[in-house]
């Protein structure tokens, strides 16, 4: 496995310095917010619904003092040296009068009813989970989070502030994959050669799910934890700071001491996150690039190796993602190291209190209650800027491909739109590719509308360099390509590419019926245009034969059909377009004879009313186009017909001439 644990980067040929610091963070956290807007409603209703969980957490221990101190112990309500907070003290006086045998009932009953909004009760900020199963590697660990669903509560009140997670987890994190998915189709050529699949395919499915965590763990938890520590605190010091006043600094301090244990963990945990995302993703990398060449795999007999190799990607995601959960670890026990010494003294301080009479054992439940809500909200404020790194490092990942340039920026002056009626011309162009490499030196010719265009030459001379500028797949690096007089670099990229019908020297299938792939330019194609294409690419009469006609469903790349099948259909898909310009890129490398001559004489036809560009070895497929470009090492060195060209003696193209004829 090809990893670079030094500096966290995994198999990773673009995204190769995912360092990220503190102030890195900060920053990901502004941009995250801006996915929930598009559902504020939803986060509001959420943001009441956490509120309302606190309720039982602050009520519950009321009762419990009731029934312990003046039902048990029958202590008469008026003679408690504490005071019952305001929310509470209408209850007291409704049952003030009654008999122990009544204010059982009474206080089971409202016990019942807390019971029923609100369940028994987590007493943890997410008591309540609607996870599946999942095993310990951040993959599956993401997979939860596309639809998480948590609440404090339970009965009915926790049941809808748990189907309103879920909404709301599924519909933040949908748009923000499904974001980075567009703008992963729009990337420029040179990136997504360089770019592995398994790689995106991770950030997609598993780094993108860490939004929520940050859209969540920054907003709400910290508002409704620090809301909570506080209405808590404000509680005891209500009903016990007469009493007991130190009580009141020791769960004020529970807080700060939390975020003092935790925070120095923070970059511990960022760090083993990223690495952990890193080696997954490259565990993804491997076992789509096995899948993907898995003929080559078993042809070569490669098959352990591969297994192997995948094996060791696969337990360096796992062994990584142990980091992450001792990070974890540590964290838990400094918040408890954390809040333990304050947990006692305050055992302390309320057991010296019952002793001496001046509270009642009831009262230690009501301060076991509260406190345990302050320091349940303290450890989760003090895990908040610590568990943020996790999810950090994920989005990072995320925007890093939402950042890089890409095919989506519309033309630099009003992004027109324009239907291609005259022709293409390239003034002086040039191409160099990011690497150094130079493609393309000073390209200048025109094709007008009705013309065949060949373009020949050998290997790396750069024919399809220069094919790849008309839709835009590249940029030039000097000069200009003008559709119609108009610098294309001015044009809306959708309106260039909507005109322009590329068929790759690849056989580009997906696994859908043949109808559907040969519409993929063009849905709305009659089924009669669609089988005139067909018939024009020679592959009518191969798929009439199949079980399913037209309708026959293609294995993965159109793996059952032979590499002739796959061409015809390309060509077909092309000419269904119906585009301005159609770009062939050796469209007759795997034809016979016979289909060959037939799709020359169809392109002849259809030639009449758009531009062809046919990119070609084969002497039969350029000898009667309009005009040939013959290019060596990135420069055009002849351009004519074909009888022009091959009366210069010594001329490039009379060279190509005998070596196709020899």
């Amino acid at each position: 496995m090809n990893a670079r644990v030094g500096n966290g980067a995994y198999d990773d040929r673009i995204d190769v310095d995912p360092a990220l610091d503190a102030r890195g963070v900060v920053r990901i956290l502004g941009r995250s917010l801006g996915y929930i807007l598009p559902n504020w409603r939803l986060f509001l209703l959420k943001f009441g619904l956490m509120l309302g969980s606190f309720a039982p957490l602050l009520i519950v221990p009321w009762p419990v003092k009731i029934l312990m101190d003046h039902v048990v112990l029958q202590a008469p309500l008026a003679d408690s040296d504490v005071r019952f907070p305001p929310f509470f003290q209408p209850f007291v006086d409704a049952v003030a009068g009654l008999e122990p045998a009544g204010l059982l009932l009474a206080t089971l009953a409202l016990l019942g009813i807390l019971v029923v909004l609100f369940g028994a009760g987590a007493g943890e900020p997410r008591g309540n989970t609607a996870f599946l199963a999942q095993g310990q590697d951040t993959a599956t660990q993401s997979e939860n989070m596309i639809s998480a669903g948590w609440s404090m509560a339970g009965g009915v009140w926790g049941l809808a502030d748990l189907l309103c997670n879920v909404r709301l987890v599924q519909r933040v994190t949908d748009g923000f994959r499904t974001h980075l998915f567009g703008r992963l189709l729009r990337l420029p050529m040179p990136v997504l050669d360089d770019q592995r699949i398994g790689d995106g395919i991770y950030r997609t499915m598993y780094d993108a799910p860490a939004i929520q965590g940050i859209c969540f763990d920054i907003t709400l938890m910290p508002v409704v934890s620090l809301l909570g520590a506080v209405v808590s605190v404000y509680l005891m010091h209500y009903s016990f700071g007469h009493v007991i006043p130190e009580l009141i600094w020791l769960g004020a301090a529970t807080m700060p001491l939390a975020l003092l244990f935790t925070a120095p963990l923070a970059a511990a945990a960022r760090r083993a996150s990223q690495a952990s995302r890193g080696a997954g993703s490259a565990t993804t990398n491997r076992m789509e690039e096995s899948t993907a060449n898995v003929a080559a795999v078993q042809s070569y007999g490669v098959e352990d190796r591969e297994r192997a190799a995948f094996g060791q990607a696969s337990e360096e995601s796992f062994r990584r993602y142990r980091y992450v959960v001792a990070v974890n670890i540590a964290i838990e026990v400094m918040s408890a190291l954390a809040l333990l010494s304050l947990g006692v003294w305050a055992f302390v301080l309320v057991s010296e209190q019952i002793i001496a009479g001046r509270l009642l054992p009831g009262d230690f439940l009501v301060v076991l209650g509260l406190f345990g809500t302050v320091a349940g909200s303290a450890i989760t404020f003090g895990r908040l800027w610590v568990d943020f790194q996790n999810n950090a490092a994920g989005v990072r990942r995320v925007l890093f491909y939402v950042d890089l340039p890409n095919d989506d920026a519309r033309g630099a002056e009003d992004g027109s739109r324009l239907r291609i009626r005259d022709g293409v011309v390239f003034e002086n162009v040039s191409l160099t590719y990011p690497d150094g490499r130079r493609a393309l030196q000073d390209i200048s010719f025109e094709a007008r509308t009705g013309e065949t265009i060949a373009i020949v030459g050998p290997t790396g001379a750069g024919k399809t360099s220069l094919a790849y500028l008309i839709p835009r797949f590249l940029q030039p690096t000097a000069g200009r390509v003008l559709l119609d007089g108009v610098d294309i670099k001015t044009l809306d990229i959708d309106s260039v590419r909507d005109q322009v019908a590329y068929v790759f020297q690849e056989h580009l299938l997906f696994s859908d019926t043949i109808a559907a792939n040969l519409r993929l330019g063009r849905p709305t194609a009659t089924e009669a245009e669609v089988t005139a294409a067909a018939r024009a690419s020679g592959a009518h009469d191969f798929i009439v034969q199949l079980p399913d006609g037209y309708q026959t469903v293609l294995g993965r790349d159109g793996g059952t059909l032979s590499v002739g099948q796959k061409q015809r259909l390309c060509l077909a898909r092309g000419l269904v377009r119906d585009a301005a310009v159609l770009i062939l890129d050796e469209p007759t490398a795997a034809l016979d004879p016979e289909t060959e001559r037939a799709l020359m004489v169809a392109l002849e036809t259809s030639s009449r009313n758009r531009i062809v560009f046919v990119i070609a070895h084969r002497l039969s497929t350029v000898a009667k186009a309009d005009r040939i470009l013959v290019m060596e090492d990135g420069r055009i060195v002849e351009s004519g017909t074909h009888d022009e060209l091959l009366a210069k003696t010594h001329g490039a193209y009379r060279r190509f001439v005998e070596s196709a004829e020899g």
